[in-house]
């Protein structure tokens, strides 16, 4: 799943997280929450949240903006 939607943002822009942590960050993207997030990708709430906190602390984030911002700098990185 997550190299699908590499491909569908361009470039794998976070290659220091884990697959899992991968497709949680394309969730986060679009929008979905650590509900929404732990139904589409079988985990709990609570194993969403895990990965969500991962996430930022590896994106060095610490809100959803933030990440938004932060995938769109290592995009625009990526281009140069």
């Amino acid at each position: 799943m997550a190299a699908d939607n590499e491909n569908q943002y361009g470039f794998d822009s976070v290659k220091i997280l884990t697959p899992r942590e991968k497709q949680v960050f394309y969730m986060l993207l679009e929008g979905m929450k650590a509900k929404e997030i732990a139904l589409k990708a079988s985990i709990s709430v609570s194993g969403a949240n895990y990965f969500i906190k991962n996430i930022y602390r590896k994106l060095n984030v610490n809100t959803k903006t933030e990440l938004v911002i932060r995938y769109f700098e290592l995009r625009k990185h990526k281009g140069k």
